[in-house]
């Protein structure tokens, strides 16, 4: 693959990223300030513009990496999930590379399931991320009813292309 062109925070080039010009434009530079919340009152967003406001603004800790710093590792058991606030990612897996941009989340599968990771994740721009535990998901999940539960374990398993729940989220 050749060397990409720098990055920004538009969605060209992405495999996945939530279109952050939407919340400039509203002026939300902080998802926590009153003028955030407002917007998020009072504006139609997609549910992955919600779920991507929320974890934005959750007391998840913050990351940051420099472009080049591998954030995971192929072959490493992951010991968190990690949800892309600003940058680019890339993804690479045997069938190709992909670009992660802000909303994206990686990692959190492969903990929940109690795997490997199958790819590596490197940095391509300033990453800020938010960190998932994985201890911490596994027991919230465990804490859900039936039918959150369920959609979890389906999901984890659709995402990793299982035929049936690790007993992870048995």
């Amino acid at each position: 693959m050749s060397s990409p062109a720098p990055y920004s925070d538009s969605m060209a080039g992405l495999s996945f990223g939530i279109d952050m010009s939407r919340f400039k434009t509203l002026g939300i530079i902080d998802p926590n300030s009153k003028e955030a919340l407002d917007a998020f009152n009072h504006h139609e967003f997609s549910s992955a513009e919600r779920l991507f406001f929320k974890l934005w603004g959750s007391d998840l800790p913050s990351v940051a990496f420099q472009p080049g710093q591998k954030l995971v590792t192929r072959g490493e058991h992951p010991i968190s999930g990690y949800v892309v606030i600003s940058g680019v990612v890339e993804i690479t897996i045997s069938s190709g590379k992909f670009l992660f941009g802000p909303g994206s989340v990686f990692g959190l599968a492969e903990g929940l399931a109690d795997t490997v990771n199958a790819w590596d994740a490197e940095a391509k721009s300033v990453v800020v991320t938010k960190m998932i535990p994985i201890d911490r998901a596994l027991r919230e999940v465990r804490r859900l009813n039936v039918g959150l539960k369920g959609i979890c374990r389906f999901t984890t398993m659709r995402i990793l292309g299982l035929k049936s729940a690790p007993a992870s989220l048995s």
